[in-house]
């Protein structure tokens, strides 16, 4: 509404209207000129096809050496000759504010790298930049912290503070409602159930505590399933693993098993390394293929084999995936896959949805079953029903047919990474990899998930990886066996 994409009734009176401090009677101003929104809840909708979200890996190739200062901040290029900045265009920046700002968030190091290869957490750093750096009247920022590690995260909610208290510009955050609220915050508005409250923070505090406190009361309650750690196979062996780009070293002699029935929690800063390991164990990665060394002493084996010996499609089809770059590229094109077609493609791991029933193609029919019966389970366990509560048996399960029906494309942000959370998990897939899975759901589809991971969702054979910066994010705890792992400067600490 905020952005004009939504019409209010009844409309804003004039005068006033929506933004009553752009509509002072001497000096009028246009929203669409004073409003900038940056969203980090990625793609809605619309007409996108899949993209190639592997080759930020190859990124050492000359096409793909487009920094980040080219590719976001061109107007501070340095000319060669007259040492002199010059402005692609005719907009122009505020180089003071912009060397104070890249100070202060710890991005002096970043500008003259790919921009192919940042992280999650310093693209997500770059797009505030770009966005202060316009500098709008208001700035609507929709979870500008999730996915920054701690000291980021500090970094980036200061410069907000500072500016904050300036009133230039003025800021809207969009929190989940498990985010802390930063002190200098005054006002509130929490949504829950369909409904808002709006009051000052200190009147709204009590509110979002309760609404909070019912989500981990239910957690609390829920039955917790051992991890089945005395099944030992190991799905991946890495010893002393490298991955190099030219002179910078992004992993640096990892070593690491991961065994059946284990639980993992990996964390890191962002840029430590935390996407280059796990497109290792995707074989996404290149160099997933040269991990060799003399004497066994340096290998990547997946499933037992090394990379070259394992087919894509083959690998892809024993690893369950969520990740934001997933997230991103996965297909959006009109008209577009429903729902039951995006998980269905999660057996195999495509993209493209398969077979007459959805769920792939060239099965005896005991497997066909099998996958439409898992398609209707993880519906069943993670579908609207979930999250909204439950009604009769036969209305929800006409609810879950006509949200297996909807288009993909038509759901909402939130949505539609439940619909890509349970084609990572339909196919019982040996290696589950879980990246920052939470961004974009409210409370309510956040405890749906973690009930079905926590009890009985995976099975004791399977093998999970959960990346998150907070600990409270992960859905077991010490009691269920998580392991704990930290990437820092691409070396690895804690792993067996």
């Amino acid at each position: 509404m905020l952005m004009g994409h939504l019409r209010i009734h009844p409309p804003p009176q004039p005068p006033v209207g929506l933004f009553p401090f752009l509509s002072h009677p001497q000096n009028p101003r246009d929203p669409h000129d004073c409003v900038s929104v940056v969203s980090f809840a990625n793609k809605r909708a619309g007409g996108g096809a899949f993209y190639d979200y592997t080759a930020r890996y190859g990124a050492v190739r000359e096409e793909d050496r487009y920094t980040l200062r080219q590719s976001m901040f061109p107007e501070t290029i340095d000319d060669l000759k007259s040492q002199t900045r010059v402005s692609l265009d005719s907009h122009s920046i505020d180089y003071k504010l912009f060397d104070y700002l890249v100070d202060k968030m710890g991005m002096a190091a970043l500008l003259d790298l790919p921009h192919i290869v940042l992280s999650n957490g310093q693209t997500r750093r770059a797009r505030i930049l770009k966005a202060l750096l316009d500098k709008p009247r208001l700035l609507l920022l929709d979870e500008p912290t999730t996915g920054l590690d701690v000291d980021n995260r500090a970094a980036v909610l200061a410069i907000l503070r500072e500016l904050h208290q300036a009133c230039d510009p003025h800021i809207i955050l969009g929190l989940r409602i498990q985010d802390a609220i930063p002190e200098w915050i005054t006002h509130l508005a929490v949504v829950n159930d369909g409904e808002m409250k709006v009051g000052p923070k200190d009147n709204m505090l009590a509110y979002k505590a309760q609404v909070q406190e019912s989500t981990l009361a239910f957690d609390e309650i829920e039955q917790r399933v051992s991890s089945g750690s005395s099944i030992c196979q190991p799905v991946v062996e890495m010893k002393n693993v490298c991955v190099t780009y030219g002179q910078r070293s992004i992993l640096k002699n990892v070593t690491w098993t991961i065994r059946q029935g284990q639980r993992y929690h990996l964390r890191g800063t962002n840029g430590s390394g935390k996407t280059t390991l796990l497109s290792l164990l995707t074989g996404d990665h290149p160099q997933s293929y040269t991990q060799l060394g003399p004497a066994d002493t340096r290998h990547l084996l997946l499933f037992g084999m090394p990379r070259a010996r394992l087919a894509t499609p083959t690998l892809h089809a024993r690893i369950g995936v969520l990740t934001p770059e997933l997230f991103d590229a996965f297909p959006r094109r009109a008209p577009g896959m429903s729902v039951w077609e995006a998980i269905g493609t999660g057996f195999d791991g495509g993209f493209v949805p398969r077979g007459a029933d959805g769920v792939g193609d060239g099965l005896t029919e005991a497997q066909r079953q099998w996958r439409v019966a898992r398609v209707w389970e993880v519906l069943a366990a993670l579908g609207p029903h979930a999250w909204r509560g439950s009604g009769p048996h036969e209305e929800k399960t006409a609810g879950l047919r006509e949200f297996g029906e909807r288009r993909f494309l038509d759901l909402p942000v939130g949505a539609q990474r439940m619909v890509l959370l349970m084609r990572a998990l339909v196919g019982q897939q040996q290696l589950v990899l879980l990246d920052e899975v939470w961004s974009g759901m409210d409370h309510r589809m956040i405890r749906a998930a973690r009930k079905y991971l926590r009890s009985g969702g995976l099975g004791p054979e399977q093998a999970v990886i959960v990346v998150t910066h907070l600990e409270d994010e992960v859905p077991w705890s010490d009691e269920d066996g998580v392991m704990r792992v930290v990437l820092e400067d691409g070396v690895l600490r804690g792993a067996p």
